[in-house]
């Protein structure tokens, strides 16, 4: 670490009593003596999804609960949100990379695109950008129509609502919105002047500047995000925090689950095994196994316990328990990094405006500055790219509008390394705008056609499982990137970025030299090249009905096949939403299961109420 970022860390770390104690969930880790040898409900997992059923589960009081996360605590300096990207790559972060592909990924180190995912109580929601973004209602109907009841979006629409403590109080008192919830979601309390010109920019382009998660979603907006007093409020923070007290909640931090437990005649789930300081326990589940370890360690788990496709678990040499889909039908979004733009204007975030004394003093002491910008993105647009169709209402594309690029970042740590791309593109394409005024968008494919699939490496559990996006290997998801950044090339010749003098920085591709510049093909060649993964994969234990045999769970997340196990988080996801999926479509998953487990065991709850209440023996 760089001498300034070990500067901004101190100062955060002394100042930070000085405004409200919210830089940690204040749990506290489990000694390996005092986890019990049951639990009624054991959730595998801290992250977007896990936090929160830990918190719905013990409001139960009669119910006890263990919460098992991989990782550790998240840091001070993760909770700055300017610096986002300098949690990628970290002790926080378990560094997963695709497998070598030929159609994407291909300036990259060996053509392997980089997948950061939280290793951490929070989980990813400790390194994402921290953007609030729930989709388009039409991706939660067509849930619905694919046979899943209890899914539609005026289903869905009330538990966004009961996570949410949302500080704009207009937003708050419209039908889409609420406060009062464990979640905060704001705006940063800082931006660029870049931020109004891209709003101005969206007008210019025929769309509307509005809340996209309101009565519409395509439109221009400025971002909000999970973001509490000018710092990140990950789940941790949000839901586990408040439940920190709570008697019948134990967490186990830095301690892997290998496998879970299945009764090979009854199909019954009866816990799980796990290991903690290099040793193996075995803890038992009196009612259900809750597996929200996300759309790589879910699957994974799954498969290492014998849910999974029956050839691949023979070749594994692993016993069949349920012959399922698991794996399969992964998607992810992605989109073309170092589309960059330069700017006579001195109002981007260049290293000398954010590696200063000044600048880390005034958030720390005030939690203020250019440090609260969330990833450094001003700016989120859904838009339709086929033929500029405004009263289309489902978007395919994405953008996210940011004052930086490629270059930008703390210290040593630029997005370029975060996001895995050979030094040698590095050095050709963007060291030469290194301390220059930039802005970049992203073009995001919300919608891929391309799918691939998760696949065990062996049936060690600490060797990571192989994953194959298929990435690019659909033309139409080619197609409909290069239409997304031709948008944003229109767009920015509007008045409102002129005014910036913005101009592409338009220097080749080396591997794209020979292709006709600006040209469909020559585009093409830059998605194939700087592919980049916007961490939001989806989909390899698809929820279904019971007759589709792609499904791996049923509406009510219980895995077919087996009882007593449920998996609750990105995995369950048909098709993916328009949004960046593992943020507010997660936890809104979990709070949605978490009141579907309490209805399977209503009846036997009202039991133990009674005799709890009453003083006889425990049900």
């Amino acid at each position: 670490m760089s001498f300034l970022a070990v500067l901004y860390s101190i100062i955060i770390y002394y100042y930070q009593g000085n405004i409200s104690n919210d830089t940690s969930s204040g749990i506290v880790d489990l000694p390996v003596d005092a986890i019990l040898s049951n639990y009624d409900f054991i959730i595998v997992g801290g992250g977007s999804a896990g936090a929160v059923l830990a918190n719905r589960l013990t409001e139960v009081e009669h119910w006890s609960v263990l919460l098992i996360e991989a990782g550790g605590h998240e840091t001070v300096q993760s909770g700055v949100p300017l610096l986002a990207i300098n949690q990628q790559l970290s002790e926080m972060d378990w560094k997963y990379k695709t497998e070598s592909h030929d159609t994407a990924c291909l300036a990259m180190d060996e053509k392997r695109c980089r997948w950061s995912r939280g290793k951490v109580l929070g989980g990813s929601s400790v390194l994402n950008n921290m953007l609030y973004a729930r989709g388009n209602p039409i991706d939660y109907e067509n849930w619905l129509e694919q046979g899943n009841p209890g899914w539609g979006y005026n289903d869905v629409l009330r538990y966004f609502k009961k996570s949410e403590d949302n500080k704009d109080s207009f937003l708050a008192h419209t039908p889409y919105h609420s406060n009062g919830g464990y979640l905060t979601v704001s705006k940063a309390p800082a931006n660029t002047s870049l931020a109004e010109a891209f709003m101005a920019a969206g007008r210019e382009m025929g769309y509307d500047v509005h809340d996209i998660n309101g009565k519409r979603q395509m439109g221009f907006m400025l971002p909000q995000g999970t973001i509490k007093n000018g710092s990140r409020c990950s789940t941790a923070k949000a839901f586990l925090k408040p439940a920190r007290l709570r008697r019948n909640l134990h967490v186990t931090l830095n301690t892997l689950v290998t496998r879970i437990y299945i009764n090979p005649v009854t199909k019954i789930t009866t816990g799980v095994e796990l290991i903690k300081n290099n040793t193996k326990y075995y803890v038992r589940a009196e009612k259900e196994v809750l597996l929200s370890a996300g759309p790589i360690n879910s699957p994974q788990l799954l498969m290492l316990s014998g849910i999974g496709p029956e050839s691949h678990l023979a070749e594994m040499d692993i016993p069949i328990i349920s012959n399922l889909a698991v794996g399969k039908n992964l998607q992810d979004q992605i989109g073309l990094g170092g589309l960059t733009f330069l700017t006579n204007r001195e109002v981007s975030l260049t290293h000398n405006r954010m590696q200063n004394v000044d600048t880390a003093f005034k958030y720390a002491s005030m939690r203020e500055g250019l440090l609260t910008i969330m990833g450094g993105i001003e700016g989120i647009a859904f838009i339709n790219s086929k033929h500029g169709n405004l009263s289309e209402e489902q978007p395919d594309i994405g953008l996210n509008l940011v004052s930086g690029s490629t270059v930008t970042g703390l210290g040593e740590f630029k997005t370029w390394k975060a996001h895995g791309l050979k030094e040698v593109f590095y050095d050709s394409m963007y060291k030469s705008i290194l301390h220059k005024d930039v802005w970049s968008a992203i073009p995001i494919l919300l919608k891929p056609k391309s799918q691939g699939e998760i696949l065990l490496r062996s049936a060690n559990p600490f060797d990571y499982p192989k994953i194959s996006p298929n990435y690019l290997t659909d033309q139409e998801d080619v197609d409909t990137l290069v239409r997304g950044i031709k948008f944003v090339l229109e767009m920015s010749y509007t008045a409102s970025l002129r005014e910036f003098d913005s101009r592409l920085h338009d220097v080749s591709f080396p591997s794209c030299q020979t292709l006709p510049k600006h040209s469909d093909v020559y585009w093409e060649c830059m998605v194939r090249h700087y592919t980049v993964s916007m961490h939001n994969p989806v989909g390899t234990a698809k929820m279904g009905p019971e007759g589709d045999k792609t499904a791996v769970v049923d509406p009510q997340l219980q895995v077919y096949g087996v009882y007593g196990l449920r998996v609750v988080d990105a995995s369950v996801m048909p098709t993916p939403v328009a949004a960046n999926n593992n943020q507010a479509p997660v936890i809104m998953i979990a709070e949605k299961a978490a009141d579907l487990i309490k209805a399977t065991w209503r009846t036997f709850l009202n039991l133990e109420m009674i005799i709890a209440e009453t003083g006889y023996f425990r049900f």
